[in-house]
């Protein structure tokens, strides 16, 4: 049986080689979920300027209707 010997300065390379990485992908994953919530709110707000470009529309081409006659 062989048993593999590692010495403190190899453990607290790795040790922080995992850090570094955990860090890094919990990094990511916060600022992917902040920027979904901020593309959901831009989406809200996109809807509601669709739908009162639609409401202006309307209003316009009755406005243009009714100048004609």
């Amino acid at each position: 049986m062989s048993t593999m010997k590692i010495d403190v300065k190899t453990l607290i390379v790795l040790a922080g080689i995992a850090i570094t990485f955990g860090g890094f992908y919990y990094g990511t994953e916060y600022r992917l979920s902040s920027l979904e919530q901020q593309v959901l709110i831009v989406k809200e707000e996109n809807s509601s300027i669709r739908s009162l470009v639609q409401k202006l529309t309307k209003r316009l081409k009755r406005l243009e209707k009714n100048k004609g006659e």
